[in-house]
């Protein structure tokens, strides 16, 4: 079943840009020599429990306007990895360096997303973006040249709303003169289901591994793909 839409949202991280190397690839690198038997899909997997750990902490913290310190935040996500993964209660400083992102990192397009905004654009899409993350995303965005399709982009940091909640999709719409009914949310994390069907509107869904589940409460996406490629197809 198709999508009626005038205005598409994206999200950013593993939808319209993929980091390189991912966080997976560094775990994996750093983690081998201590757990020779470790695979990549083990990572996978720890990382899928990761991500819906943080997205239950963001509703947690949107729900009570508490912030856990970052600190904190780091060790439950060394606690996950290293319950899923095996790893020693101290880590080498390079896997710690890792966790804290103490490396090199670069954004690049994901496979297919400047010829599918090429081609909504082109049929009179409005496009926006929202998504969690840091002002510095607006430098990669703009240095791929991807910020040209874009009436709107919301940044959490700058708007101070997170993502479940439906205000932050709520504003991407009023930005571009489009109600939440007639937009849909483009997004690859469980909880941009959720934000989307809190704001009541549907939802593309991407996963980035297949690991990555969808909690009961949240409910299916009206739409799963494997690529931005696919989506042209389903709106109408």
């Amino acid at each position: 079943m198709s999508i009626k839409a005038k205005c598409v949202l994206f999200d950013i991280d593993n939808t319209l840009l993929i980091k390189k190397p991912t966080i997976q690839e560094k775990v994996y690198e750093a983690a081998r020599p201590l757990l020779p038997e470790l695979t990549m899909e083990d990572v996978e997997r720890a990382y899928a429990s990761s991500e819906l750990w943080q997205g239950e902490q963001i509703q947690r913290e949107n729900e009570t306007g508490v912030r856990m310190p970052d600190g904190e935040y780091l060790q439950n996500i060394l606690r996950i990895y290293r319950d899923a993964l095996g790893l020693p209660e101290e880590l080498p400083e390079e896997l710690r360096g890792v966790f804290m992102r103490n490396y090199t990192m670069e954004y690049e397009p994901a496979p297919g997303a400047a010829e599918t905004l090429e081609i909504l654009k082109a049929r009179g899409l409005s496009l926006g973006i929202v998504s969690n993350n840091t002002p510095k995303v607006r430098g990669a965005l703009e240095g791929i040249g991807l910020d040209r399709f874009f009436g709107s982009i919301v940044i959490s940091e700058e708007a101070g709303l997170y993502k479940p909640d439906p205000a932050i999709l709520e504003l991407a719409c009023k930005q571009l003169g489009a109600a939440p009914g007639e937009s849909v949310y483009v997004g690859d994390h469980p909880f941009d289901i959720l934000c989307a069907h809190s704001a009541h509107m549907p939802v593309i869904w991407m996963p980035v591994n297949p690991y990555m589940s969808v909690p009961e409460h949240i409910g299916p996406p009206e739409h799963r793909v494997e690529s931005l490629s696919e989506i042209a197809g389903l709106l109408e």
